[in-house]
């Protein structure tokens, strides 16, 4: 039985369904459970968070967590299903501190929120950014220009105005 089969029999109600993503044991979990799943994930010995990924389908967002356990050399998938309207999802930065700087990543390039989180605040883009570039639904028509501030902050225009040298 692998990792995803092995979760399922442990938290029925949790886990939708089962199977394999590029040969690694996938669970779809209900997003209302995260936070338990990821509880007994770590029981289960994956002490490691490796990658958080946000994907926009259009109708609905995903939000990927590829797991791996040193101890037993397995990986382990998880897989959410968002509502397209208001994406979000509870954080794990209690269970993997390294959760911080992927969920932060998510965040900025895909726009998903992660209920708890921190500091949930970008981390590539400035904070002045519009949109979130790995959306449908960005705007790739509309430049946008960074310099930075007298004071070392970061200035984000969209007609340039920001580059005109002051004097």
């Amino acid at each position: 039985m692998n990792a995803a089969e092995e979760l399922k029999q442990a938290m029925p109600a949790a886990v939708v369904s089962t199977g394999m993503q590029l040969n690694k044991p996938l669970a779809i979990i209900q997003k209302e459970e995260l936070l338990k799943v990821a509880e007994k994930v770590k029981e289960m010995g994956f002490d490691n968070l490796s990658v958080i990924t946000g994907i926009d389908y259009r109708d609905r967002f995903e939000v990927i967590y590829n797991f791996f356990s040193y101890k037993k050399k397995e990986n382990l998938v998880l897989k959410i299903i968002l509502d397209h309207e208001a994406p979000a999802v509870d954080s794990l930065v209690s269970l993997w501190k390294v959760a911080d700087w992927l969920e932060r990543e998510t965040y900025d390039l895909v726009g998903i929120k992660f209920t708890g989180h921190p500091n949930l605040t970008r981390i590539l883009l400035p904070n002045g950014w519009n949109g979130h570039p790995l959306r449908k639904d960005y705007d790739m028509e509309t430049e946008q220009f960074v310099t930075m501030g007298e004071d070392g902050e970061d200035i984000v225009s969209t007609d340039g105005s920001n580059l005109l040298r002051r004097k």
